[in-house]
């Protein structure tokens, strides 16, 4: 019988340790896979090239508010908001264009998304305030604010070109998809292929040594929330596009589905850890999971609850990933 030779059985057990580890911190993409054959084996539409467009539309305004968002919770932060901005800037947009134009309307409308990010970044940043109050403050005050000027009225017919942003396809793929793409490939450059990516967990796992270190503790939550405020609009936007009006019901729940796929995806709501990977595949997920439910003639309200024990589940293993990450140590003390 062959012998695994010393250093044959190292590189073997680091190997298995590595599989492991990213089974462990990617264990979503497993079951997104089983869903997708249940789904598929329960009703032959669901992987039809129309349904497969309608989850992709589904999930893009979430995939693009999502990846500031995790940059946001990676570094210990969290913007409850970007429902009630989408919707303000949806409805500001509406008003606007009508005296302005649709493309000056459009810009004025990011930038309104842009000015409370900042706004609320600086807030946070430099006034130490709770970011879960202030984010819950703009979460009901610019709704408030989207309801008075609106008077509930419904700004409708922005013309085709405009239309072509929510509606329209490129290469096949809706717009708003290759737009979520692109939101995720930039995400990707700045978490992994830049420092950024490593100051934003160090400030999320402990400010005090980020700023020790020379990391721009301040500076930092302000870019990502002006990021987020951006993305909030343009998500605003994008359903303005695919309704032709502006409604207050625009950006509904917005918050939530967001927080769902970041923290489903393996984003520690406490900082320091992640991976925007996982976060692909918790928006993944939540798209798939909300689709295939109406595709098997299952009731869609069954959604939610399946959604929210899902995201029970994810912070049950957030701890349990905590506690095994604590094995190691120990076991290297025990062998000194």
């Amino acid at each position: 019988m062959a012998l695994r030779s010393p250093s044959g059985t190292a590189r073997f057990n680091t190997l298995r340790r590595a599989v492991l580890e990213w089974s462990k911190r990617n264990g979503l993409f497993f079951a997104l896979i089983l869903l997708v054959i249940i789904f598929a084996a329960v009703s032959p539409r669901f992987l039809t090239g129309a349904n497969v467009t309608v989850i992709l539309l589904q999930i893009s305004v979430i995939g693009i508010v999502a990846v500031p968002g995790a940059m946001l919770v990676l570094s210990g932060y969290v913007d409850l908001s970007v429902g009630s901005l989408g919707a303000l800037v949806a409805i500001t947009f509406g008003i606007m264009a009508k005296h302005i134009g649709v493309g000056p309307a459009f810009a004025v409308a990011l930038a309104i998304g842009v000015s409370w990010g900042a706004t609320q970044g600086f807030i946070i940043s430099y006034f130490s305030f709770s970011a879960i109050v202030v984010s819950l403050g703009g979460l009901a005050g610019l709704y408030g604010v989207a309801e008075f000027i609106s008077k509930g009225l419904v700004e409708y017919g922005f013309g085709n070109a405009f239309g072509e942003l929510g509606n329209g396809t490129l290469i096949g793929l809706p717009v708003p998809a290759w737009l979520s793409f692109v939101a995720f490939m930039i995400g990707g450059h700045f978490w992994y292929r830049t420092r950024y990516g490593a100051h934003m967990a160090a400030i999320g796992s402990d400010k005090s040594v980020a700023r020790s270190l020379g990391i721009s503790v301040r500076r930092i939550p302000i870019v990502l929330y002006m990021a987020s405020g951006f993305a909030a609009a343009l998500g605003g936007l994008i359903v303005t596009s695919q309704l032709d009006g502006s409604s207050l019901s625009i950006g509904t729940n917005l918050e939530l589905q967001v927080l769902t796929a970041i923290l489903l995806g393996g984003v520690a709501f406490t900082g320091g850890r992640g991976s925007l990977f996982g976060v692909l595949i918790g928006v993944l997920f939540t798209g798939v999971l909300a689709n295939g439910l109406v595709v098997a003639n299952i009731s869609p309200f069954l959604s939610d609850a399946v959604v929210g024990g899902a995201l029970i589940g994810a912070a049950a293993l957030d701890v349990l990933y905590q506690r095994l990450d604590r094995i190691p140590l120990r076991e290297a003390g025990g062998s000194e």
